[in-house]
């Protein structure tokens, strides 16, 4: 048995266990408060407690009440205190054990102060210094009615002289230090305000008890309500901001969620050791901050010796007209749109600035920032400070132990983070003119779908003919040229260091998809240019033996080769060459090479996303939510390619309902509504929430929709060639060969049930059948002309 973690509260103490043979057990210890007013905040530390520990947890200690009249002699009969206990316990469905032995601890009798044992000790065996965290803007800040006009006179106040872009983050960073005194002034005692208004209302609540109030009372209550309305409205938004939760609407009061998930992220954030590559377990914060230090200097440092290029590659060269877009002068309207489409709650990076501020303070901003697009069109430079980022480490998965085991996300400043938006938004609408089809991400008009259904086709039809082939999926580590970065890690929440990069891109750019995806379109093009040259086959499928060699969504890239080993060579050989020319090496451990030919869920994960939501904590609001945005939308892929089983369908729809009706797991309760009524549209009376089979079919048609549409695509050319069918694609009486592994049967299946509301329009007969004008089929063609005639 080995202790994990530790939680320290202000009325408990919890240890995360491992066991031998099990999973996880939290242990709590608690002391409860002896006044019922101050009993409030005890109950919801516990409940932030069970969102923390679930499933398993036990808790005991002194909680200072009783739950049931027999735990007691005398006194009144059930109090307030005894139904919160109550509910406390059945809330978390806890299991409260039978008393045994005697019954009382004491009876008329006080345990004296100097004998009792109610002094907490606090043991800290290892007390890390990881140093002052860097400031942070806090949303809450902008609900008070005096900070827009003392952020405009700080704004107004400040006078400097050079580029645009170094005195926009000077006023920024000066506008910072009067924040900070503000702040104290005015948020300081928060917490302290908030309890002596709720002592202020009980007192007055008290006196109403004995008689009738007056005015004068009932005014001043209304007053204080009002302001514990506003300072609860406060931290709710504080603790959105640190939870970063989007799947629930804007306020929807679960301020306890917001905590629960921030103390949850918080916890499984933070480093506590890591091994390093000879193994040797770090565990203190000087040695961790060193490792980690050294591994992003080496990430980001540029390989030695002599750079490689490639030459003699064709390029898809974007049209003039969109390359005078590209390079035209910035927009107010276009800087204003790229700030209003950014996330006001998204991490800051070292400005310490959110986007909520330029949002909300856009009319005092606007002038200044105007003029600093228009210095970057001239001078085409994005300055140091600028170009400033944190990097905090996310772990890939539970029990990270390596430093490589961390994902790094990158918080830029709020300033490069709206030039980035611009330039995105421009890039958007030209990559598709460039970027050769068969890459599916973040390019307009081309969806992740089609890059699965070709994959899904075509190894279908390489296992039907026999013929042998080789599957290759290839991740890329994050690795590109970008050398106008400096970066600080954030250790534990503290920065440490900072690292100047000669190479790579920064996840959590808005420009790095798009620039990912342009590097990687250097890929595909060696690939092609291998193609013609005849080093590599790929795969040829159907009757006009439509060759694919390789699919990619962003970083990720399927390769598709035949087994002969001089291919498996020259394929090797591209992406060595291929990484050292843009610095993007092969992931090894999340590639995978499959065979085909040659001797080889969506419940588990709608099961675990429920399992990390915990249904105390959303409001039946915020659980419509959930299912609307979330558990509705996790089997998408599935259903846009395959026919759900009737009795999958059925077990995605149970489990949404117990989510809807606060019963996942264990104590079910009834379902107050029929589920045909909760999934009927809002206009109906519903939920709209939908029924799975009906969406699955409406999916499947969409391919349908888009078959005729998008003749020119890489993936309509593969199913032209393989089933051989019109090419509109809306023949449904085409004998499609299918098996267990083809999507397009049960997508041509689906027409069979749409063409019965539907009628073709006789033009010159290319898409239409002379004998089938009257539409079914179901007539011989000598009644279908009769009734034409008629």
């Amino acid at each position: 048995m080995s202790s994990e973690d530790v939680v320290i509260g202000y009325f408990s103490v919890s240890v995360k266990f491992l066991l031998d043979g099990c999973g996880p057990l939290w242990l709590s210890v608690v002391y409860g408060q002896n006044s019922p007013l101050t009993r409030k905040d005890f109950w919801v530390e516990l409940l932030d407690l069970f969102g923390l520990t679930f499933p398993s947890w036990c808790v005991g200690g002194d909680f200072n009440v009783i739950r049931r009249r027999s735990e007691k002699l005398g006194g009144s009969r059930f109090t307030s205190s005894m139904r919160d206990f109550d509910g406390f316990i059945r809330e978390c469905e806890l299991h409260d054990p039978s008393l045994r032995n005697a019954s009382f601890t004491c009876l008329q009798e006080v345990l004296p102060r100097w004998t009792s044992d109610h002094w907490p000790i606090v043991l800290d065996t290892n007390p890390f210094k990881w140093g002052p965290t860097p400031f942070r803007f806090e949303n809450m800040w902008l609900q008070h009615h005096s900070f827009k006009e003392c952020f405009s006179s700080w704004w107004r106040e400040f006078e400097g002289n050079g580029w645009e872009a170094h005195k926009f983050m000077r006023k920024l960073q000066f506008v910072k230090a009067k924040l900070k005194d503000w702040n104290k002034n005015t948020f300081g005692m928060l917490k302290e305000r908030k309890k002596t208004i709720l002592d202020e209302i009980a007192n007055i609540d008290a006196n109403e008890q004995e008689g009738a109030l007056s005015f004068d009372l009932a005014v001043q209550r209304a007053v204080r309500k009002g302001e514990l309305e506003e300072i609860i409205m406060r931290e709710e938004i504080h603790w959105r901001q640190k939870a970063k939760v989007k799947l629930v609407k804007d306020r929807d009061c679960n301020s306890t969620l917001f905590h629960k998930v921030a103390n949850g992220k918080r916890n499984r954030n933070f480093i506590k050791f890591l091994e390093n590559e000879s193994g040797l377990v770090l565990d203190n914060s000087e040695s961790i901050t060193e490792e980690i230090l050294l591994y992003f200097k080496n990430l980001y440092s540029s390989y030695p010796g002599e750079s490689w290029r490639v030459e003699g590659i064709d390029w898809s060269p974007i049209l003039e007209e969109s390359a005078s877009r590209l390079d035209s002068p910035f927009s107010e309207v276009e800087i204003y749109n790229a700030i209003f489409q950014l996330d006001r709650d998204k991490a800051s990076g070292p400005d310490g600035f959110t986007i909520a501020v330029f949002q909300d303070c856009w009319d005092v901003i606007k002038d200044d920032l105007v003029r600093v697009f228009a210095e970057f069109h001239n001078s085409g430079i994005i300055n140091q400070n600028t170009n400033a980022s944190f990097i905090v480490l996310l772990p890939k998965k539970s029990r990270s132990k390596k430093i490589s085991d961390f994902r790094p996300i990158s918080l830029i400043t709020c300033l490069y983070k709206v030039i980035a938006k611009v330039l995105s938004g421009r890039l958007r609408g030209v990559l598709q003119e460039t970027i050769h089809s068969t890459q599916g991400a973040f390019v307009k008009g081309r969806q992740i779908l089609d890059a699965v259904l070709i994959t899904n086709e075509i190894v279908n039809e390489k296992r039907r003919s026999g013929e042998e082939g080789v599957v290759f999926k290839i991740d890329f580590e994050k690795a590109c040229c970008l050398s106008s970065v400096s970066y600080a890690i954030l250790v534990n929440g503290n920065a440490k260091g900072w690292v100047k990069a000669s190479r790579g891109l920064r996840q959590g750019d808005p420009l790095f998809p798009f620039l990912f995806t342009i590097g990687a379109d250097v890929l595909s093009r060696m690939l092609l240019k291998a193609e013609e040259r005849s080093l590599l086959e790929g795969f040829r499928v159907g009757r006009n033996r439509c060759r694919v060699s390789h699919l990619q969504f962003a970083d990720d890239t399927i390769l598709f080769a035949s087994s002969s080993e001089e291919e498996l060579q020259t394929l090797k050989s591209l992406l060595l060459v291929f990484g050292q020319v843009s610095g993007l090496k092969v992931n090894l451990d999340k590639s995978n090479l499959f065979g085909i030919n040659l001797d080889q869920n969506h419940l588990s994960r709608i099961s675990r996303r429920l399992d990390r939501w915990q249904k105390t904590y959303l409001s039946f609001g915020g659980r419509i939510t959930l299912i609307h945005s979330c558990l509705s939308h996790i089997p998408s892929y599935f259903l846009s390619l395959f026919k759900i089983p009737a009795f999958v369908a059925a077990k995605v729809e149970m489990m949404q309902m117990d989510f809807l009706w606060l019963g996942v797991g264990e104590g079910k309760r009834d379902h107050l509504v029929s589920w045909d009524a909760v999934c009927k549209p809002r206009v109906k009376g519903g939920l709209g929430i939908g029924k799975i089979s009906l969406r699955n079919r409406a999916l499947l048609g969409k391919w349908l929709w888009r078959y005729p549409r998008e003749s020119t695509t890489l993936w309509h050319q593969v199913i032209l060639s393989i089933y051989e069918g019109h090419s509109n694609g809306w023949d449904a009486n085409t004998l499609v060969r299918w098996s267990h592994r083809c999507p397009w049967k049960a997508i041509a299946q689906v027409f069979q049930d749409f063409s019965k509301y539907t009628r073709f329009v006789i033009g010159d007969g290319e898409r239409i059948r002379f004998g089938k004008i009257c539409g079914g089929g179901t007539k011989s063609s000598k009644t279908n002309i009769q009734d034409y005639l008629e």
